[in-house]
């Protein structure tokens, strides 16, 4: 389904991305001992110790994926898969380059680290985690539980599943159903196996539904899928919901080197999901400067991390002791300046790219508007 946009996931999107440079910024004062004191460094601690910040806001972006990717998925193209495949890559891949040598130079260069060469290549892919390579930034992490969403996405889109409230609620129960096994094995094993992945797939197709419910309006039909859109959204958060504490004290119950504490999971994660449940509801906010925020989301999460060792840099360089809110704000408006930059010159042009590739195989002549997975007539 080709919707409007929705300004109140914009906004969504741009707070979210500016929650992650306040915790990475937060948490770098922190385990510093550069967070002052008083109200300030009581912030600090609660927003990192207390609740984890950034995991909130990158839940709510994982929340936000299934709102909206799904819908790129068009039965209406003769060629819907490789349409999504451009649609996909164009909106990642530029900026995500871009952000490496921004990453090398923050990360590596700038604090005389070697980067061997494998690294730096298969970091091109985006998939490097999968065979174990280091992320030249950290947070890339979250774009390859992006890229095997896009392909599940596929693969229930090919069966039919996607279009399919039902098939929707029953891939966001094995994604649960996945992440608590692998809480348990991680329990018994001692290793630190991955739970955040399933996890985070089972929101997103959670996501998906809940757009089905509140925006869409319908299941199966126009009007008689509803109830059975609302009470999936319903069932599968309640489930989350429950499944989350038991997930959090079988997988981090104990501290494997991370710094883990299940309470702290247990709140962020139901923190990330009561803000978007009330986001996307009854607290929607739309204005103009939320939506050029959420329009430049993507770089300023890809940049934060580098605008930050820039503001770090600079205060180092002269000496100045700055509030560290005056940090964490000289922080945000560099990623801000550069995200600007690279949505304007770097994303805008290849979305409109792959908008034309996407336009030269599509339909003509058909109306635009019609469910995802449906075909008109």
């Amino acid at each position: 389904m080709r919707g409007a946009r929705l300004g109140y996931v914009d906004t969504i999107r741009g707070v979210a991305a500016l929650a992650v440079i306040y915790f990475h910024f937060a948490d770098h004062l922190v385990k510093t001992g550069q967070a002052g004191g008083g109200l300030e460094r009581a912030l600090f601690q609660a927003l990192t110790q207390s609740v984890d910040l950034g995991k909130v806001a990158v839940v709510m972006f994982f929340a936000v994926s299934g709102f909206v990717v799904p819908y790129s998925l068009d039965a209406r193209s003769r060629t819907p898969i490789w349409d999504f495949a451009i649609g996909r890559f164009f909106r990642l891949y530029p900026a995500y380059w871009l952000s490496i040598p921004m990453g090398i130079c923050a990360f590596y260069l700038a604090l005389g680290r070697d980067l061997p060469v494998s690294t730096g290549l298969a970091n091109l892919t985006m998939l490097q985690q999968f065979a174990g390579i280091e992320n030249i930034i950290g947070l890339y992490w979250t774009l390859q539980i992006e890229l095997i969403f896009y392909g599940l996405c596929v693969l229930l889109f090919c069966a039919g599943l996607l279009q399919r409230t039902g098939g929707l609620a029953g891939a966001a129960m094995v994604m649960l159903a996945a992440a608590v096994l692998m809480a348990v094995a991680r329990y018994h094993l001692g290793k630190a196996l991955p739970v955040a992945l399933p996890l985070a797939l089972a929101i997103m197709f959670w996501g998906t539904l809940w757009r089905r419910w509140h925006v869409d309006g319908q299941g199966e039909g126009p009007r008689e899928g509803q109830p059975a859109a609302r009470r999936a959204a319903l069932g599968i958060l309640a489930l989350i919901a429950l499944a989350i504490p038991v997930i959090s004290v079988l997988a981090y119950g104990r501290d494997l080197g991370f710094g883990e504490t299940w309470y702290r999971y247990t709140a962020t994660y139901w923190v990330a999901l009561l803000l978007f449940a009330l986001m996307t509801t009854r607290c929607r906010i739309e204005a103009p400067l939320f939506a050029w925020l959420g329009a430049v989301s993507y770089g300023l999460y890809l940049f934060g991390p580098v605008a930050q060792e820039v503001v770090i840099a600079a205060a180092r360089s002269t000496g100045l002791v700055v509030p560290g809110h005056a940090l964490i704000a000289a922080a945000m408006l560099v990623a801000l300046a550069i995200a600007a930059q690279v949505h304007r010159f770097v994303e805008r042009p290849c979305i409109r790219l792959g908008r034309r590739l996407i336009a030269d195989r599509s339909h003509p002549g058909i109306p635009k508007g019609l469910p995802f997975g449906r075909l008109p007539g």
